[in-house]
């Protein structure tokens, strides 16, 4: 992985450390890779999550793209938190947080994510964001740094064979020098969702302007089908398109490809996607194909330092539906805020 070149940083604790409540605070280091791995592998029990494999970790401190803070007690591991910038769309996430089933209802998750922004600057045109997977987490980080939910991912991941949501908050981002521009239907549609439940609360202005010849939005270093890029979980048996890079010129003419690429995972359990917001042909193309929408994520992606609006799609063929972790209320308020507005972008798609 390349280190972070684009903003200067500087370490928020060095080798210094603390004490709180008897536990020890401190910057995590190369060397507390397989501690770490072990610590997510007793917490998490069978999942895909890559911090258990401890090559990734090791990876992930030396690339200088995460900061890691770790809880100790009697020198050992018991609570981590991270850091993570995301070069793609330059955004940084608050993640990683676990805490062993010893030592939970301790406070630590608590010291652990306020260590983690203390002397955290971001640059303005980035914005941070976490995904927490259960209520009382959101309810933690709602205490300590206000996120503002806008949608689930529609539970492609599992954990002990048992598929649940993650939501997705979005941090209010800093005023200066914060360029965003949304849908020219934002100001058009009768509803006034986007704006009262996502841009409002975080402080965004509906400065309507052209969007990028951009589909699909993402990282770059995955894998490749066609004229697609995707992510893969083959335990979730889960598929998330990430980018295009075929010569069509239409939205029309995308989606015959995507189609024609879905057909290969047609016996797949989940099919996601993160698309551009102003794409509403495409987006109402799909939802023929079985799409929902999930998400709405303002500013997500980044083209020529200005930040665009991104939704998320989903396809899946669960026997069960995924598990909420408390979120019933906002997983029924989303899908049917969602349902709604995909009504509407599918008229206009229509009429374009």
């Amino acid at each position: 992985m390349n280190t972070v070149s684009y903003v200067e940083r500087s370490p928020v604790l060095a080798d210094n450390q603390r004490r709180t409540d008897g536990f020890i605070l401190r910057s995590g280091k190369v060397e507390d890779a397989e501690a770490l791995a072990s610590l997510f592998r007793i917490s998490y029990g069978e999942t895909t999550h890559p911090c258990q494999n401890t090559r990734y970790i090791y990876n992930a401190i030396i690339s200088e793209l995460q900061e890691w803070f770790v809880l100790e007690n009697d020198a050992s591991i018991v609570g981590c938190s991270c850091i993570a910038r995301r070069t793609w769309n330059r955004t940084w996430e608050s993640c990683y947080g676990v805490v062993h089933p010893g030592a939970r209802r301790s406070g630590g998750i608590s010291s652990l994510i306020k260590l983690s922004f203390e002397g955290f600057d971001p640059d303005p045109i980035e914005i941070g964001f976490y995904v927490p997977r259960s209520r009382a987490i959101y309810s933690i980080m709602s205490q300590i740094r206000k996120g503002v939910l806008v949608g689930h991912d529609g539970g492609p991941n599992t954990v002990d064979g048992i598929r649940e949501y993650h939501f997705t908050a979005i941090h209010p981002p800093a005023a200066d020098g914060f360029s965003h521009i949304a849908p020219s239907y934002v100001s058009e549609l009768k509803s006034s969702f986007i704006k009262d439940h996502l841009y409002d609360p975080l402080g965004l202005q509906p400065i309507n302007g052209d969007y990028p010849n951009t589909y699909f939005t993402g990282p770059s270093d995955t894998e490749e089908h066609g004229s697609f890029l995707y992510s893969c979980d083959a335990v979730a048996d889960a598929f998330t398109v990430s980018g295009y890079t075929g010569a069509a010129t239409t939205e029309r003419e995308v989606f015959l490809e995507l189609k024609s690429a879905i057909a290969t995972w047609e016996t797949s359990a989940y099919i996601g996607a993160y698309m551009l917001a102003d794409k509403v042909e495409l987006i109402s193309q799909m939802v023929k194909l079985g799409f929902v929408m999930t998400a709405y994520l303002p500013a997500w992606h980044l083209h020529a330092g200005v930040r665009f609006d991104c939704v998320m799609l989903v396809r899946h063929r669960f026997l069960q539906p995924p598990q909420s972790h408390g979120f019933d209320h906002e997983v029924a308020f989303f899908d049917q805020a969602y349902s709604e507005l995909t009504q509407s972008l599918c008229l206009i798609g229509r009429n374009n």
